[in-house]
């Protein structure tokens, strides 16, 4: 194991994940019988990612954003029913937990890295493919200091926002398809899985730009005023519907506005899409796979769609559907 001084933001990204660790621990608590631990953290991951998609803030800033609708609407999407007393019991937990911790958290001050993990103190990144994509990226620019601290600091930020979710996607082969078929923006993506880093003249969108611009982030899908990156999009956005309806929008934008641009749109067949598209390729619950972090396929847990807007030459609904299949 390779020790080296932990940078400071990435120490401030530390607090950040303790406190939201220890918020997580004491609304499960409060749930109680309610909801089990998994699903505690589903509903408040999908709440802060409704939060962002209106607030564009990390950490403490973040969870004060949170409100009780944040907060119905987003368990919901975990099959939990929050009633107005309940909601407001769990801002009063937020609110406790910053108020009476953020000083008492002691900031680790080294991190820690070996083949198999990246490490600060209590949080421990196993590494896999695509980790070490990112980190050799940033480390053939710069260093292993600086490139464990950037993987750390990363993994750290969408830890405190409980974004397991957020690193899965469609399996590599297909987007290898989509970038021959002149895929060449990712707009909802992480360091890691963002399928198209590394790869000439792509370009791939995430939540955090300041902790992901050094893997080549554009940043927030939500920030663009026009599509700055030459090609074709693939839009991939969490499937909560406040956000999908965001999107829906500034599609309608685009599309009206930029006519040489194509489009692929991945939702669940649940959300019918506000622009008709040219086509749809439907992928089945349990019969299709998605890839998660660790590079395996799993079987979607919903039905599917990606919806194409207008023309991508090469494209194939039979290609797609072979390449979400094992």
């Amino acid at each position: 194991m390779n020790h080296y001084t932990t940078q400071k933001n990435v120490q401030n990204d530390y607090q950040n994940w303790k406190l939201a660790q220890l918020i997580l621990k004491e609304i499960a608590n409060f749930l109680g019988s309610k909801a089990k631990f998994q699903h505690v953290k589903a509903g408040l991951e999908n709440t802060l990612m409704n939060t962002l998609g209106d607030h564009q803030v990390h950490g403490v800033e973040l969870f004060q954003k949170v409100d009780q609708h944040y907060l119905s609407s987003g368990f919901s999407y975990a099959d939990i029913s929050l009633d107005e007393s309940e909601s407001s019991s769990c801002l009063g937990i937020i609110n406790t937990i910053i108020a009476e911790h953020s000083k008492e958290i002691k900031i680790p001050s080294e991190v820690g890295s070996s083949p198999d993990t990246l490490l600060i103190d209590d949080f421990k990144l196993k590494r896999n493919q695509y980790i070490d994509k990112a980190y050799h990226f940033v480390k053939s620019k710069t260093d292993d200091v600086t490139a464990t601290n950037a993987i750390l600091r990363s993994a750290l930020r969408y830890g405190s926002i409980y974004a397991e979710t957020r690193h899965i996607g469609p399996p590599q082969k297909v987007y290898d398809l989509f970038y021959k078929w002149g895929i060449r923006n990712e707009g909802f993506a992480s360091p890691f899985n963002a399928r198209l880093l590394g790869k000439p003249k792509a370009q791939f969108y995430s939540l955090f730009e300041d902790t992901d611009e050094i893997f080549g982030s554009g940043g927030s899908f939500f920030n663009l005023n026009h599509p700055e990156n030459p090609g074709h999009w693939c839009l991939d956005p969490p499937f909560t519907s406040e956000l999908m309806t965001k999107v829906d929008s500034i599609l309608a934008s685009w599309l009206e506005t930029y006519k040489d641009l194509s489009f692929l749109l991945i939702i669940p067949e649940s959300h019918a899409p506000s622009n008709v598209p040219d086509e749809s390729v439907t992928l089945k619950k349990d019969l299709h796979y998605y890839e998660g972090l660790e590079g395996v396929l799993k079987p979607l847990p919903v039905n599917v769609c990606i919806h194409r807007y207008g023309n991508i030459e090469g494209f194939s609904s039979d290609a797609i559907e072979e390449g979400y299949s094992k």
